[in-house]
Parts: structure tokens; C-alpha cells; sequence
């Protein structure tokens, strides 16, 4: 993970609740990537763990609670994006390959939103700018190499 909780802390103003939600999301987004790339091994306490987190401590997260109706939405949409993102991969192509790039990373569309709701429109502007920038910083050369290791991982459980 690229963001580290230092960050989230300054991004959402100190509030403990919505980095407690950003950091759970993160590692449920990792752990699914993870799941379907398979190019991780994962423990079975790193499964358990997060599916504990997605089905019960994330809907009891007092943020997220609070602001359900904003940042659910976002959440799908985070999540139909990568979707749409592995699709695109797998299918390959230069424009395929450059939608995808940016589109898997839309769940950190969920912090620059939780910047707004802390700190309003222009704070959301300025932590936007930086956690694009924080979770682009592999650059496209980066990503496909990163790709090309997946697919090879893929391959490889798959026989």
C-alpha cells in the first residue's frame, strides 16, 4: 500500500474514524486484487481477517455510517471501475491498457471525498491533486511492468 496512515490522518483532518475506514478499505481493495490477480499467496488469516472487516467492522465504522449515502455510492463506483479496469487489461491494447491505468485506482476517489466531507471543496481539490499524484507515482511504464508479472503469476496458477 502506497498511502500510509500518516497521510490519511492529515488528508481527513485527524478524524480517527475515517482513516479507520479508509485504511480498511484499502486493504479489503488490495486483498480482492490480490484474490483475482493471483499473484499473491495469501494467508488464510489475511482472508479471514478481511472479510471479517468488509462484513462487520466497515458497516460499523461511525464515518462511514454517518456518511453512508455519499461514500457508498462512491464505493460502487470505485468497484465497477475495477472491474471495468481487469476487463480492459485482459483484453489488452494501448487505449485499453491507458483507461485502465487510471480507472483501477478509483477508490482513492473515496479519500479525496472524505477530505471533502472534513474539509469541504477546496481541501478536497488540494488532497486530490496529491493522492492522484501519490498513487500514480509508479507512472504507465511502471504499471505495465507490474501488469506483465500478474499476468505471468496468473498463468502459473492456473496450470
Amino acid at each position: 500500500m502506497y498511502i500510509k496512515e500518516e497521510q490519511l490522518r492529515k488528508w481527513v483532518k485527524g478524524n480517527a474514524s475515517a482513516v479507520d475506514f479508509l485504511l480498511m478499505v484499502m486493504k479489503i481493495s488490495h486483498v480482492w486484487d490480490d484474490l483475482i490477480d493471483k499473484d499473491k499467496s495469501l494467508e488464510d488469516d489475511v482472508i479471514n481477517h478481511c472479510f471479517f472487516d468488509a462484513l462487520v467492522r466497515l458497516p460499523r465504522n461511525e464515518f462511514y455510517r454517518k456518511n453512508f449515502d455519499h461514500l457508498n455510492s462512491i464505493m460502487m463506483n470505485s468497484m465497477s471501475n475495477w472491474l471495468i479496469s481487469n476487463d480492459l487489461e485482459r483484453e489488452g491494447g494501448d487505449l485499453q491498457l491507458n483507461i485502465a491505468f487510471i480507472l483501477r485506482s478509483s477508490y482513492v476517489d473515496l479519500i479525496t471525498q472524505s477530505a471533502l466531507l472534513v474539509g469541504g471543496q477546496a481541501w478536497a481539490s488540494q488532497v486530490g491533486k496529491e493522492v492522484r499524484k501519490l498513487t500514480h507515482h509508479e507512472k504507465f511504464d511502471g504499471y505495465l511492468r507490474a501488469l506483465n508479472e500478474e499476468k505471468k503469476a496468473r498463468q502459473a496458477a492456473e496450470r
